[in-house]
């Protein structure tokens, strides 16, 4: 079963190569198969306004069809212009059919007919548009149903498992709270949890919006509840707690000014929180006083703050410092593999 950034790097392959090839990315809920999806759209060239989501449950499927009308005695079917605007001659374009799992036999025998012939009954897709489909499992317990078989022999598909090390490389790269991502990569089984029994789950969307939607200035009460609300009490009271105690790392300007006497934190999860909060907000000029505090803490850290300082700055590889440090430090290189 692929990691999700392996599952995407596939996906890109296969629809570079076939425009008529159509993935199906499944999964747990709130595991980043949607944003996967828009990422491959984005990847693949295209713009905005030429990626469409489709939530299939949102519609009928005379929405897809058209809708039908009579014109000089004959019935017509009137294209629903969301489709029309990927018709022959518009050029390429990704359609995302989400939740196809979830959807009704008769949606899914649209659909089945619509990726094999590519039409419906009033136009042509442009030979340039390419589909892709994410959805639940059954075992999920998530509303997905068994897809009938015949459109199962037309998709690609791809059970995808949640990566932690892919999740913080997106975070980092969005500017998520590092001290969020401190904690994930400290309770690494957090990041998704499913229990289709629970209102409330951690997963990667959850987390993603409660790090990014619920304000700091909240009181301490207020803030575990908002948690509470999106990711369930349990893993809402171990988040705060871990925060509030990484909270007391050193600060990080003072260990730039004294990275090689500035005190080292015992605790794993202060730890996590200090290598991660150097590596966000690290540049050209700390680099080198970093690595000095980083060469001080156990080594796993140093391959937290290397990771991330890759992702966001990989022009550093190609620095003196970088390579008198690498050459110092294989053990550790050769140790990740």
């Amino acid at each position: 079963m692929p990691a999700i950034n392996e599952a995407k790097e596939i996906c890109l392959d296969l629809m570079r190569n076939n425009a008529r090839v159509t993935p199906a990315l499944m999964g747990l809920p709130g595991s980043g198969k949607s944003d996967v999806a828009v990422q491959i759209g984005r990847e693949l060239g295209y713009s905005e306004d030429r990626i469409l989501v489709v939530h299939i449950n949102n519609y009928d499927v005379v929405d897809f069809t058209g809708v039908p009308s009579v014109t000089n005695g004959y019935t017509v079917f009137n294209p629903t212009k969301f489709f029309y605007d990927f018709r022959e001659g518009t050029g390429g374009g990704l359609i995302i059919f989400e939740e196809l799992p979830q959807s009704t036999h008769h949606h899914q025998t649209w659909f089945a007919g619509f990726e094999l012939e590519r039409q419906t009954e009033s136009y042509k897709l442009d030979p340039e548009v390419r589909m892709i489909c994410t959805g639940n499992r059954a075992e999920d317990k998530a509303g997905a149903k068994q897809l009938l078989s015949h459109l199962n022999d037309r998709l690609w598909f791809f059970d995808i498992e949640t990566s932690v090390e892919a999740w913080c490389k997106w975070a980092v790269q969005n500017g998520l709270n590092p001290i969020g991502i401190a904690f994930l990569r400290l309770r690494r089984e957090l990041l998704n949890a499913f229990d289709p029994n629970r209102r409330s789950n951690p997963t990667q969307r959850s987390w993603t919006k409660l790090f990014t939607q619920i304000p700091e200035g909240m009181s301490t009460a207020n803030y575990l509840a908002a948690c509470a609300a999106k990711v369930g009490e349990g893993a809402a009271a171990e988040w705060v707690a871990a925060r509030d105690m990484m909270a007391k790392m050193p600060n990080i300007d003072a260990i730039r000014l004294k990275p090689d006497t500035m005190e080292i934190p015992k605790e794993p999860s202060v730890q996590f929180a200090v290598a991660t909060s150097l590596s966000t907000s690290t540049t050209v000029d700390s680099f080198a006083r970093d690595l000095i505090y980083i060469d001080r803490m156990p080594k796993e850290f140093a391959m937290v703050y290397l990771s991330d300082v890759m992702t966001m700055h990989p022009e550093l590889q190609q620095t003196a410092t970088f390579r008198d440090w690498s050459m110092k430090n294989q053990d550790i290189f050769l140790g990740a593999h």
